[in-house]
């Protein structure tokens, strides 16, 4: 199966907030909502398996911004 991506929906906020004129900091919010896929199949050696993969995301970042 390796490695998948199931997430299928997400939020995102996102501030800017001007110190001065040129100068800015910023920051942001990622969060996936959970998701889950299944699947059944083989391995090599012919055994029956089944699979499972569940994913879910929070990520923040931060940024500066410097206007010359």
């Amino acid at each position: 199966m390796g490695f998948p991506a199931v997430v299928e929906h997400h939020v995102t906020f996102g501030l800017t907030y001007d110190i001065t004129p040129r100068f800015s900091v910023n920051a942001g919010f990622v969060h996936a909502f959970e998701k889950t896929i299944k699947e059944s199949g083989t391995d090599i050696t012919g055994q029956p398996v089944e699979l499972e993969s569940s994913l879910s995301e929070n990520s923040i970042d931060f940024g500066f911004t410097w206007l010359f």
